[in-house]
């Protein structure tokens, strides 16, 4: 496609992150464009810029429905554009790129005083046309103290998006599709891809599809495109468990206060094998029954970082002494908030496609059996798989990505949901990368160390000679003892 470049003042014409600065030089294509028009996010200041950009739902069916796709451009505050924007991959999946604008307008403001952040809210997420549905209700608080994934509210979200959605047509390789349509149409140059957790999917999948369109990649906790999540969660949620029970054996205060941690917990876990027990919120008139399964699994989503992991052994104890109240109330406020976070049915057509379909029982007996968690995990997600749309993934799609692009990889050595042995997979399919190890911390963690390393590497688009950092390790917060 020709490019023809021009100057724009006022109204600005972006892609994805795009270049939008007051004053900014940018090349566009013809005949495609995306106008912009001003806009207001919350926490971000600098003239932002929104606007929509339609595409087919089903690329091979162009004449049928249509969606918006939202994006948002947080321009460069030193008024003038370079011509490759940062472009965040949002994880989940599920994630609103825009509705984190404030996050990313702190967390790469020096970046941006000559670059612009281009947001775009992939299909299926935040404002283009977001796939959402509730797995809680509070009226029905019993049912998710039992199953992450009840049925009867995937069965529910499952009736209300056929409604409106081909639930075949929202996975990676569509995104990428439309990201790219949008990039020709607004003649940006190449982007800065900045990718976290199953964001790392949608960059290897861009990575792979439109080479010639990316100038640098950063992958924090990566996922490998042909990993079976959530086949290894049990495992690595274990590792996990291990090393926060031997954080609080060598602190003093933790130690002091819960001396049996490691045997409180076994007690827990066996009182929890012989069968649910009561509890009773302020919610519940008659009080509930709690089971070993979700307590185990709402545990590993807190394993995920150190500070999330701080009132575990709180927690234990209060369960070896008879009170499971505050693990209940814990679970009911993280099924509360799952669906504001995240767009459900987005992460049931990714995961239900691209992972679920290819575990098989003897994986599951293999990469389950001694954990703490066991099966539960990967048998609520195929149920909640049985009966949703899966799409046929084009040939070689699960093959692992191979690239020269400049990638950066970050993984923290305390992360329990994506192990260190993930990125190193990744990693080997990129042959101009450096990997940087981030002690201390957890799933998708920043640190003053990494984001030097971040900021050297977008401003020069290479990685200099070293292929492994490891930064300083961050120490790891208090825990909670009463």
């Amino acid at each position: 496609m020709n490019l023809r470049c021009s100057r724009f003042h006022g109204v600005f014409v972006v892609l994805l992150f795009a270049l939008a600065a007051p004053s900014g030089s940018v090349c566009r294509a013809s005949p495609g464009t995306l106008a912009l028009t001003a806009c207001e996010l919350p926490g971000v200041a600098g003239g932002v810029r929104c606007g929509t950009f339609e595409v087919a739902e089903n690329p091979q069916q162009p004449a049928g429905r249509h969606l918006r796709i939202a994006v948002a451009v947080l321009p460069a505050t030193g008024g003038h554009a370079l011509a490759d924007p940062i472009v965040p991959m949002m994880g989940g999946p599920g994630e609103s790129a825009i509705e984190s604008a404030e996050d990313f307008a702190k967390l790469f403001a020096t970046l941006r005083q000559d670059r612009d952040i281009l947001l775009v809210d992939a299909r299926g997420t935040g404002r283009s046309n977001a796939l959402k549905c509730d797995p809680f209700s509070d009226s029905e608080i019993a049912a998710s103290l039992r199953d992450l994934f009840p049925e009867s509210a995937v069965g529910k979200c499952l009736h209300g998006l056929r409604q409106r959605a081909d639930l075949t047509q929202y996975t990676y390789n569509t995104s990428a599709n439309d990201l790219e349509q949008i990039r020709g149409a607004l003649g940006t140059g190449q982007l800065n891809l900045y990718s976290a957790s199953y964001g790392t999917r949608a960059a290897q999948v861009y990575a792979r599809m439109y080479p010639q369109s990316v100038r640098t990649i950063y992958m924090g906790s990566a996922v490998p495109i042909d990993v079976r999540n959530p086949l290894h969660f049990a495992k690595t949620g274990q590792a996990a468990l291990e090393k926060m029970l031997d954080a609080c054996v060598a602190d003093s205060g933790c130690h002091g206060a819960f001396p049996q941690i490691r045997a409180e917990f076994q007690q827990v876990a066996q009182r929890l094998a012989s069968g649910p027990v009561s509890v009773s919120l302020p919610e519940l008139q008659h009080g509930a029954l709690l089971y070993r399964g979700r307590v185990a699994e709402w545990f590993r989503s807190r394993l995920y970082r150190p500070y999330s992991s701080t009132e575990l052994p709180w927690l234990i104890h209060r369960a070896w002494l008879g009170d499971w109240n505050p693990i209940a109330a814990g679970i009911a406020d993280g099924a509360r908030h799952f669906n504001s976070e995240l767009s459900f049915g987005l992460f049931l057509s990714i995961t239900c496609s691209e992972d679920v379909p290819f575990i098989t029982a003897a994986d599951i007996a293999a990469q389950t059996s001694g954990t703490f968690l066991g099966d539960y995990r990967v048998r609520q997600q195929q149920a909640a798989c049985k009966h949703w749309p899966r799409t046929v993934l084009p040939a070689g799609y699960r093959q692992p990505v191979r690239s020269t692009i400049p990638t950066l990889f970050a993984s923290g050595d305390s992360d329990g949901g994506t192990p260190l042995w993930y990125a190193q997979a990744v990693a080997q399919g990129f042959a101009n990368r450096r990997e940087v190890l981030l002690q201390g911390q957890g799933h998708t963690e920043w640190s003053d160390c990494i984001a030097r390393i971040y900021q050297e590497f977008v401003t020069s688009g290479s990685l200099g000679a070293e292929r492994t950092t490891t930064c300083p390790p961050v120490p790891r917060p208090p825990f909670k003892t009463h």
